[in-house]
């Protein structure tokens, strides 16, 4: 997904961290500090912000400031303009943002200007904590390794309160900046606790069995700071109790939600425990008028529901509702008649704006019934990973125009492209002929875009969801009716199982598009996202938000969703985008269920890190270092691509052993893939069936453009043998293979590194590429089919891996990678040459029949002096 830093989001709910009163910071800014500060540039009478720096080592030109604005604006790099008695010191005006940057906040990340290594934590500037100097200024200081702000460059703070919240269900614990000399502790506005007297920056509160807190209760706290006297007053957050047993057995619902569909009635349900009302609103019309006059409608009947266990709303309504579109209106002490779509909802209008009653046995195609997922283990995938629109938006696909970047563009057939009297096919056939079997979809799920939107601008990644149990309706040939996408995306799943080719899913659980205000936040305020101590908004996606997973409602919705998409559309399974941000447990329920409710051979996958600092523990995140955790589902070993290609995090010059272009082997690469070729994840893992091996994926660059970035001058052709030679590692290794679509015609993105949103020309399949790098295709068929075939490649287990695999240590070098499999006694000979200089070397395979030579043609060459040359891959089977 796309890692892009958004700021996290004050949330201004009452019962979260929110400060009511007013600071009157009294320090004074040179207390106890004595050094002069720059002074900013003259300002003409606007205000600015002075953000000041200091380094033990007063390095200051090759660091900066990233910031970015707290209303999903792009973050920016600033650097240290000037240097003082303090340290490098940045000035901006607050024209620099917009408007409502004071009451938005500033999101500050100190980090070298040339990369993110060292980077520190998010910070989080609110400016009615500071002081605004003579010339403007509102001055604010940090220093290296600490990850706050201060008020004064002596590092004092602003008077505040930290932390005031639930921590268990029966303790209350309060944090300030500076010591406080007394306290009133509330509950429905009767005091329950005060104190006097007091020298302290934190002290709790416990509840006794006669007393316990009631989550539908008021609970605030009012402070006086000893030295300034200043009062501050901040409701109690209640988000402690949230995954305690006494919550959980009050609250926790295992039934049905949505809406429950059949021909006689429909029952709604829905869980929202902290609200006082819940109305159902039913649609004829899936369009508001606003985004379509003269086809939609705003016409309603509404409904009160009814407030049952377990903090559940529910309604019968009477008839067949099939068809309709519905909405809810919440209200609770946060939203007042909050309109807002049913996080369950199945399917949904246009721009995903109300949900829809869908009957699903009118969505099967003929032969749905029969058209199931097919029964690969998973060490036997070859999973090739596009974006909807990427196979059909280019002119070379020459397929119907009306089913381009659609659904049904995606599984028609019969479509070619021709070049110099050559043919080649395109789209769903070129699939087909490349013969993977598996096809990993960017985000299908409904996303917040504009789905009636056309042009460039109108393509997404698809990292921004809105609802996770319905189709989006930008890939549907109709976005205005609900049943259309539905139907197109069945026709879909059933062409490509039909063909033996698995559907998986790309879910993004871990974050939704906008928190504030998203069904989850309305329904239960504070409750499915997590938070940092002084009520901002964790966020390890680094896209302002993320879920919490480990809350047992949230986790049933996650089981729930992944159940629905595999059962109803047949799915082969699911990769889980920035999975390090889901807890371990949450993780392994979901794949048992699909295993036991769905078919035992369903694939789990998923990114095993996150996209920034979260508050999720660490022992916890379904991460790279918790791997021997995970029951049943595998992740991305970034450990063979970074050996092979450097890919990641790495600078764009550095070279792997695949891609040094002549230049000397890094030892520890080549040590690495005797690792890797058996499935073991660094020292990690020692199971194929955890891994996922690759070297490029949407993220980040193609094979060809990263091996250009390098700095490579070489020829189209040498970048071909490197690149056949990084994914011919990946095809025979133990594992599951996995490949970016399109590495098989060279793909380019023009050097875009970061393609979420730069149009369908940059990253549409250009099939003429399959002409022009004919031989690499062929390499690549043939590479596929030898892991889809050859079980010496299957093994799921270490001790069978050790059995069977046999390391040839003549390594010339770290130059050549060599090893035999055997299968049941038949044994094929594996040799992989680096791409670094080797030259004059060969070698006997007497006794072996070559069956692939990724450079040469193998039958004109003698099989006693074989030669070895750079880039190449060599399979032979023993005689």
């Amino acid at each position: 997904m796309k890692k892009n830093r958004v700021l996290k989001a004050f949330s201004l709910l009452s019962f979260l961290f929110l400060l009511v009163g007013c600071n009157d910071n009294s320090n004074d800014q040179n207390d106890g500090w004595t050094g002069e500060l720059a002074k900013g540039p003259n300002l003409n009478g606007e205000e600015g912000v002075a953000i000041r720096y200091q380094r033990k080592d007063n390095n200051y030109e090759d660091y900066g400031l990233r910031i970015w604005e707290n209303n999903g604006g792009e973050g920016k790099l600033y650097p240290f303009t000037v240097t003082d008695d303090f340290g490098g010191a940045c000035f901006l005006p607050l024209s620099t943002f917009s408007s409502s940057v004071k009451t938005n906040g500033l999101g500050i990340i100190t980090r070298r200007m040339d990369s993110w290594t060292g980077q520190s934590a998010d910070m989080v500037l609110d400016f009615s904590l500071f002081d605004k100097d003579e010339d403007g200024y509102y001055n604010v200081f940090t220093k290296e390794n600490d990850n706050k702000l201060y008020a004064t460059p002596d590092f004092k703070f602003a008077d505040e309160i930290l932390t005031a919240s639930f921590e268990t269900s029966s303790q209350i614990t309060v944090e300030t900046s500076n010591p406080i000399s007394s306290y009133e502790l509330y509950e429905n506005g009767t005091v329950i606790d005060s104190k006097d007297n007091l020298d302290v920056t934190s002290f709790n509160y416990h509840f006794t069995v006669n007393h316990l807190p009631d989550i539908k209760n008021d609970y605030k706290v009012s402070v006086t700071f000893k030295e300034s006297g200043v009062v501050l007053e901040s409701a109690i957050s209640i988000r402690g109790l949230y995954n305690t047993d006494m919550f959980n057995d009050e609250y926790y619902f295992d039934g049905e939600l949505g809406a429950i569909y059949n021909s006689g009635s429909t029952t709604f349900r829905v869980w929202s425990p902290l609200s006082e009302s819940i109305k159902l609103r039913l649609y004829e019309n899936g369009t508001p008028t606003s985004v379509n006059d003269s086809i939609g409608s705003d016409k309603y009947e509404e409904y009160n529901m009814s407030l049952k266990d377990k903090g559940v709303f529910e309604i019968t309504i009477q008839g067949d509702l099939e068809g309709l579109y519905y909405t809810y209106v919440v209200t609770n002490e946060n939203f007042k008649n909050k309109e807002i779509v049913d996080p369950y909802a199945k399917s949904t209008g246009v721009n995903g704006l109300r949900g829809m009653i869908v009957d699903f046995s009118k969505t099967n195609p003929d032969g749905w019934n029969e058209a199931v997922m097919n029964d690969y283990e998973r060490t036997s995938l070859v999973i090739y990973e596009t974006h909807v629109a990427d196979v059909t938006s280019n002119e070379t696909w020459n397929g119907t125009n009306e089913n381009r970047k659609k659904f049904l563009g995606m599984s028609e057939s019969g479509t070619t492209y021709e070049e110099n009297n050559i043919t080649v096919k395109t789209g769903f056939d070129h699939i087909k002929e490349l013969g993977i079997n598996a096809i990993q979809l960017l985000p299908i799920f409904d996303q917040a875009n504009d789905e009636l939107a056309t042009g460039d601008d109108a393509f997404n990644w698809g990292y921004n969801p809105l609802n996770y149990n319905s189709l989006d309706g930008i890939y549907s040939t109709n976005p205005y009716n609900g049943y259309t996408k539905i139907k197109e995306f069945k026709e879909l799943v059933k062409a490509y199982n039909e063909a033996g080719i698995n559907v998986i899913m790309d879910v993004v659980y871990n974050h939704v598009n906008a928190s504030n205000g998203s069904n989850f936040d309305v329904l239960m305020p504070g409750y499915f996202f997590r938070y940092n101590d002084d009520g901002t908004l964790s966020n390890g996606s680094g896209c302002g938000n993320e879920t919490a997973s480990e809350n047992a409602m949230m986790r049933k919705f996650m089981v729930d969703s992944t159940e629905f998409w595999a059962k109803e559309y047949h799915l082969g399974g699911f990769r889980f985008d920035l999975m390090g941000l889901h807890d371990i447990k949450t993780m392994n329920e979901i794949t048992s269920n699909l295993k036991e409710n769905v078919n035992e051979n369903i694939f789990v996958h998923g990114e095993p890190w996150t996209g920034g600092t979260t508050t999720l523990g660490a022992s916890s995140q379904a991460v790279q270092n918790n791997i021997n955790k995970f029951k049943g589902f595998g992740a991305f070993n970034d450990k063979i691509r970074d050996n092979l290609i450097k890919g990641g995090l790495s600078a764009v010059s550095e070279k792997g052993w695949a891609t040094s272009g002549g230049d000397s082997i890094n030892s520890g690469d080549y040590v690495g893939l005797t690792s890797s070729i058996k499935g073991n994840t660094g020292t990690l893992s020692r199971d194929p069936l955890k891994s996922t091996n690759y070297v490029t994926c949407h993220d980040n660059y193609t094979l060809y453009d990263r091996i250009k970035e390098t700095g490579f001058k070489g020829s189209d052709e040498e970048i071909a043998r490197m690149a056949t030679l990084a994914n011919a590692v990946v095809f025979t290794s133990q594992g599951t293979s996995f490949m970016l679509a399109g590495e098989e015609m060279l793909r380019t993105k023009g050097g875009d590194g970061n393609s979420y949103e730069s149009g369908y020309e940059v990253n549409s399949l250009d099939y003429s590429r399959l002409i022009k790098f004919n031989k690499l295709y062929q390499n690549y068929k043939f590479l596929i089919n030898f892991k889809k075939e050859f079980n010496g490649l299957h093994y799921q287990k270490e001790e069978e891996i050790n059995s069977n695999l046999t390391l040839n240590n003549d390594s010339l070098s770290y130059r050549k990678l060599d090893y035999e499999i055997n299968f049941d006694g038949e044994v094929y000979r594996v040799i992989h040459l680096s791409s670094a200089n080797l030259t004059d070397y060969t070698i006997d395979l007497s006794g072996y029949e070559i069956i692939f030579d990724s450079i040469d043609n193998f039958s004109t060459l003698n099989i006693k002096e074989y030669p070895l040359t750079s880039c190449k891959t060599i399979i032979s089977k023993k005689l």
